[in-house]
This record gives C-alpha cells, sequence and structure tokens, in this order.
C-alpha cells in the first residue's frame, strides 16, 4: 500500500493504533496476571480496562470518516511485546519479572503517548473537528495517567525495596 496524501497517513497510523490498543487488552491482561505486585497488578487490569473504552472512541473515530475499523500492524509495540517475553523465559526471580513488567508498562505508555500526539496533529492538519479530536485526546489523556501511575510506583517505597535486593553492592 502507497501512502501519498496527508489523510492517507493518518488513517494508516489510525489503523496502527486500532492494531495497538487490541492488542495491549491481551498485553495489559497478562502483564496483570503475571505481576506478583499488588499495585502493578491492579494498575495493568485497570489500564487494560480503559483500553477496551480507548479502542470503542477508535472505533467512533473511524465511524466518524466514514471508513472501515481496520487495523495495520505496529511493529514497535509488538517488539515491546517480544521484549517482554524474551524476559519471561530467561528470568526466574518475580520480584526481577515485576521489575520488567513495570518497565514494558512505562515503554507501552510512552509510545501510545506519541503515537496519539501525532494522530492529533495530523487531525489538526486535516481540519478533520471534535468529532475527531475528542476521543483521541481522551485516549491521550489516559495513556497519560496511566503512564504517570506506573511512574509513581516505580518510585514507590515497595519497588525501591525491589530496586536495592537486585542491585549489586
Amino acid at each position: 500500500m502507497s501512502i501519498d496524501t496527508l489523510e492517507g497517513l493518518f488513517v494508516y497510523k489510525l489503523r496502527q493504533q486500532y492494531y495497538a490498543e487490541r492488542q495491549l487488552v491481551e498485553t495489559l491482561d497478562e502483564l496483570a496476571t503475571s505481576a506478583t505486585n499488588g499495585r502493578l497488578h491492579r494498575s495493568f487490569a485497570d489500564h487494560r480496562d480503559e483500553t477496551r473504552a480507548q479502542i470503542e472512541r477508535l472505533e467512533d473515530v473511524f465511524a466518524t470518516l466514514g471508513i472501515d475499523a481496520e487495523t495495520r500492524e505496529a511493529p514497535i509495540l509488538d517488539a515491546i511485546d517480544a521484549q517482554r517475553r524474551g524476559f519471561e523465559a530467561q528470568i526466574d526471580d518475580e520480584d526481577l519479572l515485576d521489575l520488567v513488567y513495570l518497565t514494558t508498562g512505562l515503554m507501552i505508555e510512552r509510545v501510545e503517548m506519541s503515537t496519539y500526539e501525532g494522530l492529533s496533529l495530523l487531525a489538526t492538519e486535516l481540519e478533520l473537528g471534535e468529532e475527531v479530536h475528542q476521543p483521541l485526546e481522551a485516549n491521550y489523556d489516559e495513556e497519560q495517567s496511566a503512564h504517570g501511575e506506573i511512574d509513581t510506583l516505580a518510585a514507590a517505597s515497595e519497588m525501591k525495596s525491589l530496586w536495592e535486593r537486585l542491585t549489586p553492592s
């Protein structure tokens, strides 16, 4: 597929984000199930539920634009998930795995925030209106909040003690 217009780029990137959000429901469910830290587990479970609402918002954007809600692979998020799975195959320590999950969550949220910023920029240039901007901004706000929550958890005393235990003297 050749992309030769700003609109074509927007639709392609929107479909990539639709793919990513759909994949992330499963990934976040796996992270929530695998995390042994209670706060980390809840954070991933809550964001999984938010992600379902984000998918619905993206479907609303597709409907507003009058195009099919199709997916396009998002290689960067697939790579982050593959990296997590690789670590799971090599690490037996539950605390160390929780730190892998925490850093994975931070990476995912950063990528998603950047993607929504880019989509919003393209939507502005294309003058797509509030029916498109509002759902994208709502998703961005939730991604920003999820990143902040994971970042706060990384600084929490319970995670600090894990960092200390796992850092060589």
